[in-house]
């Protein structure tokens, strides 16, 4: 084989390695980005899955209408739906009814209420991580970029699971205003 066909031959095959593996490379991009919606998806339906789970622990914590009058547990469902995002808020109600709830069962409420609040947080917290990796994926490497520019990610239905964070609407107001309210004199 003549020198010229060698050169040829390995502008050919240097050519194919390039077309190939920038192929690939975009191919990973595309993956990864779809690999990273699915967890941000799937971390918000762990944490419905965990905030629809509030009212059924609360009704197992031993309130049962055997013990306690109907209304009085009407009133718990009620206030449980209420102040599902707002711990301070249940707190305050569950202090409020201790008359009406044996020490016990008191006891056991509250206990059951913060478990139910530091899961949901953590549930919170673990899909801010998921988010955080996939925005960091997205702005700040060559394939979240690529995952950008040609393919459309993130999707719509992504960016507004991003974009949800739960929280009460007096820390909506006080990141709003830039001003903290005292609240302690609502829970005492």
């Amino acid at each position: 084989m003549s020198n010229g066909a060698k050169v040829g031959l390995g502008i050919f095959m240097v050519f194919m390695v390039v077309v190939v593996g920038g192929a690939l490379y975009v191919n990973s991009a595309y993956d990864t980005a779809g690999t990273k919606e699915n967890a941000v998806i799937a971390q918000d339906e762990s944490m419905q899955s965990t905030w629809g789970m509030t009212e059924q622990t609360l009704k197992m914590s031993g309130v049962t209408v055997k013990n306690y009058g109907a209304t009085f547990i009407k009133t718990l469902e009620a206030n449980a739906k209420r102040y599902e995002n707002d711990k301070g808020a249940m707190m305050k109600f569950v202090n409020e009814a201790k008359s009406q709830m044996s020490p016990e069962l008191h006891s056991r409420f509250m206990t059951t209420i913060e478990k139910v609040y530091a899961k949901k947080e953590s549930k919170q917290l673990s899909k801010i991580s998921v988010v955080q990796d996939y925005r960091d994926f997205i702005n700040f490497s060559m394939k979240g970029k690529i995952a950008k520019a040609f393919f459309d990610y993130p999707s719509a239905k992504a960016t507004k699971i991003m974009d949800r964070i739960i929280s009460t609407k007096a820390t909506k107001s006080t990141w709003v205003s830039g001003e903290d309210q005292d609240l302690s004199k609502e829970i005492f």
